[in-house]
């Protein structure tokens, strides 16, 4: 199960890889097709399989997490 993370600005999502990829945690970073008003810019990191709580550990780290959706 993958774990998709909205990150409202391309710094964010950058970031947010580069700390998971430091515990070896695999992501890919897309542009968000259809961003909801606030999102900003909207960038989606998907993370593959992760084996933690993803999302806590980047809030943790100043990583501001629009939403996380599992898929």
């Amino acid at each position: 199960m993958n774990l998709e993370i909205k990150l409202s600005s391309v710094t964010y999502a950058l970031k947010a890889r580069e700390l998971l990829l430091r515990r070896n945690v695999k992501s890919k970073i897309i542009k968000n097709p259809s961003p909801k008003k606030g999102e900003g810019c909207g960038y989606v990191l998907t993370v593959y399989n992760p084996q933690f709580d993803v999302k806590s550990y980047l809030e943790l780290n100043n990583i501001v997490v629009k939403d996380a959706v599992y898929r």
